[in-house]
């Protein structure tokens, strides 16, 4: 009897210790953005034969807005453990979505130490529509709900490479 009771407090702590660290999703939305983000899923895989190592991001999204869409950018951001920032991606996606259309996409981004991953956050970045015109987020916005975590988080981190100019 004792040996069961060992056994089931074991396996009982265990459960709750793993259940602690199951990853964090968080989706900003904006009011004025022609994509919502319908549901975000993101956890560390371990790389493989046919997977590449690194923080794998799922998004599904909808077409919001009246007009069509050919162009998108999904901001995925990552944090470790200790709700420090490991990394930014832009999921791309050039494909056509009509108004009330669905799309998704998964990206996988490589970062330094991309094993601690704990906290994601998604959010539209970009939009392209039909007619050329462009649609980009409020980065401070995003900043301010990424501070709710990591206090001294900086803007700049949301600025791509390209953006650099």
């Amino acid at each position: 009897m004792k040996t069961r009771l060992l056994i089931f407090i074991v396996m009982f702590m265990h459960g709750f210790a793993a259940a602690a660290l199951e990853p964090v999703t968080k989706i900003i939305a904006q009011p004025t953005s022609p994509l919502t983000v319908m549901s975000y899923t993101a956890k560390y895989q371990e790389g493989g034969r046919y997977t590449t190592e690194g923080i794998r991001h799922n998004v599904q999204y909808e077409n919001t807005s009246d007009s069509q869409i050919v162009a998108s950018q999904i901001g995925l951001l990552s944090f470790d453990v200790w709700n420090e920032f490991l990394d930014r991606t832009g999921g791309v996606s050039i494909k056509d979505i009509g108004p009330g259309g669905m799309e998704s996409g998964a990206w996988v981004a490589r970062a330094y130490a991309d094993f601690t991953f704990l906290t994601g956050f998604a959010y539209v970045g970009k939009v392209r529509y039909a007619d050329g015109r462009i649609w980009e987020a409020d980065l401070d916005a995003i900043a301010n709900e990424v501070r709710k975590i990591e206090q001294g988080f900086d803007v700049e981190k949301l600025k791509g490479k390209e953006d650099d100019k």
